[in-house]
């Protein structure tokens, strides 16, 4: 694959080229160090792959980079970041909006031991990404997020009264989270419960850019009531689960961190049919056999469409297993959620 490297630091070219350049599969582009340089290499070059700083010298930033890649030669697009204060959390998010398909963290290496974790984590990202289905788009404001503002009127089966709606998602999952909470009305008379896969210190500003949809998101901290309105997002280092009415966190259990499955399983077990689940796109089959376990508990479970997926990982497995009621277009989970506030009174 053709992979071009778009970082204005020497110092971080010379340790990811050293990382990849051993790789048969893999063809470095000669690297770029601004938006404007970025934008014209992937035009000329093709590349499979795009990893991308953030922070650019030059006028053009990565995410202004981003979405103009996106309009006019879109590709798969990985954002390294190495912020974790407001404002670099909140940049790293916009990036997804403008139509990246995942984020890594610039390591903060301290022996080989974490340096073959990133490279293990790079390489894996790399060669998923690579492949990441990706949709053009015209040029937009930045601050839209991915997912077009679908028609309320969309058909939808079975629309029930709810009393908490759980979302798992991975890979490309964060913009259509975002559409989701922007469609459903706020605030919301059930509490929605997030487990995303996140790079662990990004959970925080995940929670203040969903804010940004009229809703009260905040990170999981554990003992908190389930209070309709709220939006709980699970920290990236830990499982989220629901006991008698009240959030917990728990030391994570399985390799997908925090876990969908884990999430969703405790959900069948507290609420039964009174749940929601969506599962949306993302790598892997974490979250599949937490919906079934919603599916047999009687819940309205539902797997996004494989044709939207960036990655059709754990919706594709959920919907192997026959762990969803309903399979649904981003633009019909959207109507979902609206017709489900519309139908449930406020507990």
């Amino acid at each position: 694959m053709k992979l071009l490297l778009v970082e204005d630091s020497r110092s971080v070219i010379a340790f990811l080229e050293q990382l990849l350049r051993r790789e048969p599969d893999i063809e470095l582009l000669p690297p770029v160090d601004n938006g404007h340089d970025a934008v014209a290499a992937v035009q000329r070059w093709k590349p499979q792959l795009v990893l991308m700083d953030l922070v650019l010298p030059g006028g053009m930033g990565g995410e202004e980079a981003i979405a103009a890649i996106m309009a006019t030669a879109p590709c798969p697009i990985v954002v390294l970041s190495g912020q974790l204060d407001t404002r670099g959390r909140d940049r790293t998010f916009e990036s997804l909006s403008a139509g990246a398909v995942d984020v890594l963290a610039k390591p903060m290496l301290s022996g080989p031991d974490e340096v073959q974790a990133f490279r293990e984590r790079l390489l894996r990202t790399v060669r998923t990404m690579a492949h990441a289905r990706v949709v053009g788009r015209g040029r937009l404001s930045r601050r839209l997020p991915v997912v077009r503002t679908p028609s309320v009127a969309t058909p939808v089966v079975a629309p029930r009264p709810c009393s908490l709606l759980a979302i798992g998602g991975s890979t490309g999952a964060p913009p259509l989270v975002y559409e989701l909470l922007r469609m459903l009305p706020a605030p919301a008379p059930f509490p929605v419960l997030i487990s995303q896969h996140i790079v662990q210190g990004f959970e925080p500003g995940f929670a203040q850019w969903l804010s940004g949809t009229g809703h009260r998101a905040v990170v999981a901290r554990g003992g908190e009531w389930l209070e309709p309105g709220a939006v709980y997002v699970s920290p990236a280092d830990r499982d989220m689960v629901v006991r008698a009415g009240k959030l917990r966190t728990q030391p994570a259990r399985g390799v997908a961190i925090p876990s969908v499955n884990v999430l969703l399983e405790s959900v069948a077990s507290f609420y039964g049919d009174r749940a929601v689940g969506l599962l949306l796109t993302g790598m892997g089959v974490d979250g599949a056999e937490g919906l079934l376990a919603m599916r047999q508990a009687g819940a309205l479970t539902v797997a996004q469409d494989g044709a939207s997926c960036v990655v059709d990982g754990m919706p594709g497995a959920a919907r192997a297993l026959g762990a969803a009621v309903q399979t649904l277009t981003p633009s019909a989970m959207c109507a979902l959620v609206v017709a489900l506030a519309r139908m449930s009174p406020r507990s």
